[in-house]
């Protein structure tokens, strides 16, 4: 049984049905849907789902993000990586920026066409019980019953029902800054015209200057604008300092659909697996971060294609717990030791206010303009060609 059917729980589900497992997704909601507004994809996202007939670099709202720039507050790019430079480590040379709704809806489709899989919407989890296991679920009146499963999978996000109720050990801490994100009408290509040597606004655009920072990102009809914020109110007059600060623009300029703003939370549980019985968590339900770098989604389907295979092979009784536990805890480190810290690298000096960690993160990235194999290397990094997915033994 999988908890949770947005992108980790749904990619989940069709990974373990592909392999000969039974699978029941519960999900909350009447449809595969999401409310996140996660929409990035790196190269190695797409090369795993690629593996699976999902092609979203085709759908004709993908952005594609051929680079990543950074500029000062004249608009002056002071930095810029080519994705090119991972041709020959991955299929997808670029970053995609598109709403995860569309991958939820090729996943529907996907998983109503496998057998084995049975997606029962309209069902919330109440508790899960591990020595089962079994989850406790209720449906829109509120009527609870119990479906029992030979094991249960938390994909239920980060505030997870079958986190807390299996006992995991989860401790999580505010980062000092959370983020304001403005929704624009404007084309910001069209307010930054191709430098003389033709190079247009990337994608993706970091700005810095005066202090400050602003991060730009391309969508199919929209521009988002995100900025750093240590104050629980007063979104636009920080989004409009923000901008007079890191670009040269003015707030007026960018014709401003809305603004929503949302704290930052790092945390990680103590393990993926329960140890009271075979229930697993994975993606927000196993651990948040900042946003910044677009590795909290991605992070979770690598997880997925990392273990539902060897949970597959348990299930069909052709390796142990152990097998899976060592892949658990191989992912969690990953995590802990590599993802977290790639995030906060990317607002360093803006989400831990200080003029001396901001003037060391500008001499970093000053250091990819001059040399192509650290550019290299930042580009492994920040795609996540460098993730664990590593196969098992059965034993």
């Amino acid at each position: 049984m999988i908890v949770g059917a947005g992108p980790v729980g749904a990619v989940s589900a069709l990974l373990l049905g592909r392999r000969g497992v039974s699978v029941t997704l519960i999900e909350g909601r009447h449809a595969l849907s999401t409310l996140s507004q996660a929409s990035t994809f790196h190269p190695s996202t797409l090369d795993l789902l690629a593996t699976e007939g999902i092609d979203l670099a085709a759908d004709p709202d993908a952005v594609r993000v051929t680079s990543i720039q950074w500029r000062d507050n004249n608009g002056e790019i002071r930095t810029e990586v080519d994705y090119r430079l991972l041709e020959s480590s991955t299929g997808h040379p670029f970053r995609i920026h598109l709403d995860q709704q569309a991958l939820l809806d090729r996943l529907a489709l996907l998983l109503a066409a496998e057998p084995r899989i049975v997606v029962r919407t309209g069902l919330t989890a109440l508790g899960v019980d591990p020595s089962g296991p079994s989850a406790v679920v209720s449906t829109d009146d509120g009527r609870p019953f119990t479906v029992d499963a030979d094991s249960v999978v938390g994909c239920d996000g980060s505030h997870s029902t079958v986190r807390t109720s299996a006992g995991f050990g989860f401790t999580a801490s505010e980062y000092p800054t959370g983020a304001i994100r403005a929704h624009l009408t404007r084309d910001l290509a069209e307010l930054m015209p191709p430098t003389r040597e033709g190079r247009p606004l990337s994608g993706l655009c970091y700005f810095r200057g005066g202090g400050d920072g602003v991060s730009v990102l391309q969508m199919a009809d929209t521009s988002r604008l995100i900025v750093r914020t240590t104050h629980p109110s007063g979104d636009l007059e920080r989004l409009r300092n923000a901008v007079e600060r890191a670009t040269p623009w003015h707030v007026g300029d960018l014709g401003i659909d809305r603004i929503d703003s949302y704290r930052l939370t790092r945390g990680v549980a103590d393990g993926y697996l329960c140890d009271r019985g075979p229930v697993m968590i994975l993606g927000d339900a196993a651990h948040v971060t900042s946003t910044a770098g677009g590795l909290n989604m991605n992070c979770g389907l690598h997880e997925a294609f990392a273990l539902m295979p060897v949970l597959a092979d348990f299930l069909l009784g052709r390796t142990g717990w152990n097998s899976v536990a060592d892949v658990a805890e191989i992912r969690r480190t990953y995590v802990v030791q590599e993802v977290i810290p790639r995030s906060e690298w990317r607002v360093k000096g803006l989400q831990d206010p200080s003029r001396t960690a901001l003037r060391e993160h500008l001499d970093d990235i000053d250091l990819l303009a001059r040399d192509a194999e650290a550019a290299r290397r930042f580009l492994v990094r920040a795609a996540l060609l460098d993730s664990p997915l590593t196969p098992v033994r059965a034993e």
